[in-house]
Protein backbone atom coordinates (compact mmCIF):
# COMPACT_ATOMS: atom_id res chain seq x y z
CA UNK A 1 0.00 0.00 0.00
CA UNK A 2 0.93 3.30 -1.29
CA UNK A 3 2.18 6.27 1.41
CA UNK A 4 -1.05 7.99 -0.18
CA UNK A 5 -3.76 5.34 0.23
CA UNK A 6 -2.22 4.53 3.72
CA UNK A 7 -2.84 8.05 4.95
CA UNK A 8 -6.44 8.33 3.06
CA UNK A 9 -7.31 4.96 4.57
CA UNK A 10 -6.38 6.12 8.48
CA UNK A 11 -7.97 9.38 8.00
CA UNK A 12 -11.18 7.46 7.00
CA UNK A 13 -11.24 5.14 9.71
CA UNK A 14 -9.90 7.95 11.98
CA UNK A 15 -13.52 10.03 11.29
CA UNK A 16 -15.56 7.02 11.21
CA UNK A 17 -14.31 6.03 14.81
CA UNK A 18 -14.90 9.88 15.88
CA UNK A 19 -18.55 9.64 14.57
CA UNK A 20 -19.49 6.26 16.12
CA UNK A 21 -17.64 7.18 19.24
CA UNK A 22 -19.09 10.57 19.91
CA UNK A 23 -21.27 9.46 23.08
CA UNK A 24 -18.25 7.75 24.59
CA UNK A 25 -16.05 10.86 24.15
CA UNK A 26 -18.54 13.31 25.75
CA UNK A 27 -17.82 11.56 29.31
CA UNK A 28 -14.32 12.90 29.13
CA UNK A 29 -10.41 11.71 28.98
CA UNK A 30 -11.04 7.89 27.24
CA UNK A 31 -7.83 7.49 25.85
CA UNK A 32 -7.17 3.75 26.50
CA UNK A 33 -10.55 2.92 25.30
CA UNK A 34 -10.60 5.08 22.17
CA UNK A 35 -6.76 3.57 21.38
CA UNK A 36 -7.99 -0.02 21.36
CA UNK A 37 -11.16 0.40 19.28
CA UNK A 38 -8.77 2.62 16.59
CA UNK A 39 -6.60 -0.08 16.84
CA UNK A 40 -9.28 -2.64 15.92
CA UNK A 41 -11.07 -0.75 13.37
CA UNK A 42 -7.51 -0.40 11.35
CA UNK A 43 -6.82 -4.22 11.67
CA UNK A 44 -9.12 -5.29 9.31
CA UNK A 45 -7.73 -2.73 6.77
CA UNK A 46 -3.97 -3.14 7.13
CA UNK A 47 -3.12 -6.47 8.65
CA UNK A 48 -1.62 -9.40 6.50
CA UNK A 49 0.24 -12.78 6.93
CA UNK A 50 2.92 -10.47 8.14
CA UNK A 51 2.16 -6.98 8.88
CA UNK A 52 -0.22 -6.39 12.33
CA UNK A 53 -1.76 -3.71 13.70
CA UNK A 54 -0.76 -3.63 17.69
CA UNK A 55 -2.25 -1.21 20.43
CA UNK A 56 0.31 0.18 23.50
CA UNK A 57 3.15 -1.60 21.77
CA UNK A 58 7.08 -1.78 23.37
CA UNK A 59 8.63 -4.22 21.59
CA UNK A 60 11.60 -3.61 19.42
CA UNK A 61 12.74 -7.40 18.39
CA UNK A 62 13.96 -9.11 21.57
CA UNK A 63 14.17 -5.49 23.83
CA UNK A 64 11.97 -2.95 24.30
CA UNK A 65 11.71 0.50 22.44
CA UNK A 66 14.07 3.01 23.41
CA UNK A 67 14.71 6.68 22.28
CA UNK A 68 17.03 9.27 23.92
CA UNK A 69 17.72 6.58 26.40
CA UNK A 70 14.46 6.19 27.65
CA UNK A 71 11.66 3.19 27.68
CA UNK A 72 9.19 4.21 24.91
CA UNK A 73 5.63 2.37 24.04
CA UNK A 74 3.59 3.36 20.79
CA UNK A 75 -0.06 3.52 21.53
CA UNK A 76 -0.43 1.96 17.98
CA UNK A 77 2.15 0.41 15.74
CA UNK A 78 1.26 -0.71 12.09
CA UNK A 79 3.83 -3.06 11.12
CA UNK A 80 6.00 -6.64 11.14
CA UNK A 81 6.52 -7.62 14.55
CA UNK A 82 10.64 -8.54 15.44
CA UNK A 83 11.68 -6.34 12.30
CA UNK A 84 12.10 -2.81 11.19
CA UNK A 85 12.00 -3.40 7.51
CA UNK A 86 8.27 -3.33 7.64
CA UNK A 87 7.46 -0.60 10.04
CA UNK A 88 4.60 1.37 8.38
CA UNK A 89 2.81 3.58 10.51
CA UNK A 90 3.38 4.99 14.70
CA UNK A 91 0.26 6.54 16.30
CA UNK A 92 0.14 8.39 18.92
CA UNK A 93 -2.85 10.17 20.23
CA UNK A 94 -4.59 11.96 22.52
CA UNK A 95 -8.37 12.28 23.69
CA UNK A 96 -8.13 15.85 25.65
CA UNK A 97 -9.19 19.53 24.52
CA UNK A 98 -6.10 20.92 25.39
CA UNK A 99 -3.02 18.21 24.02
CA UNK A 100 0.08 18.40 25.62
CA UNK A 101 2.25 17.45 22.48
CA UNK A 102 4.35 15.93 24.01
CA UNK A 103 4.52 12.35 21.72
CA UNK A 104 6.03 14.41 18.57
CA UNK A 105 9.68 14.18 19.76
CA UNK A 106 8.51 10.37 19.95
CA UNK A 107 7.10 10.47 16.47
CA UNK A 108 9.67 12.36 15.07
CA UNK A 109 12.17 9.82 16.43
CA UNK A 110 10.49 7.04 15.45
CA UNK A 111 10.45 8.13 11.64
CA UNK A 112 13.74 9.45 11.27
CA UNK A 113 16.68 7.49 9.17
CA UNK A 114 19.07 6.05 11.17
CA UNK A 115 17.71 5.98 14.17
CA UNK A 116 17.05 1.96 14.27
CA UNK A 117 12.57 1.91 13.92
CA UNK A 118 12.15 4.06 10.59
CA UNK A 119 8.46 4.26 10.65
CA UNK A 120 7.21 5.18 7.08
CA UNK A 121 4.87 7.69 8.57
CA UNK A 122 4.07 8.69 11.93
CA UNK A 123 0.71 10.16 12.85
CA UNK A 124 -0.01 12.33 15.96
CA UNK A 125 -3.92 12.55 16.51
CA UNK A 126 -6.01 14.55 19.18
CA UNK A 127 -9.50 13.98 19.59
CA UNK A 128 -12.12 16.44 21.34
CA UNK A 129 -13.73 15.11 24.87
CA UNK A 130 -16.51 16.32 26.56
CA UNK A 131 -17.75 19.47 24.75
CA UNK A 132 -15.47 19.07 21.92
CA UNK A 133 -16.38 15.36 21.79
CA UNK A 134 -16.00 14.19 18.05
CA UNK A 135 -14.46 16.90 16.77
CA UNK A 136 -10.47 16.24 15.54
CA UNK A 137 -8.42 18.75 16.94
CA UNK A 138 -5.17 17.26 15.30
CA UNK A 139 -4.40 15.19 12.58
CA UNK A 140 -0.44 15.65 11.85
CA UNK A 141 1.64 13.17 9.70
CA UNK A 142 5.36 12.74 10.31
CA UNK A 143 7.90 11.95 7.21
CA UNK A 144 11.56 11.08 7.84
CA UNK A 145 11.55 12.82 11.15
CA UNK A 146 9.15 16.17 9.89
CA UNK A 147 5.99 17.30 9.61
CA UNK A 148 4.78 16.73 6.31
Amino acid sequence: MDEVTIIQTIERAVRELVNEQREHLKRGRVERTFTADFANKLKPLFETETITVDPFYNRHGEMTKRLNGGVIELDIAIHEQGIDLNNLVAIELETVNKPKRDDIKKLIGLTREGDGYEYKLGLFLVVGVSEKAGEILIMEWYKNGALL
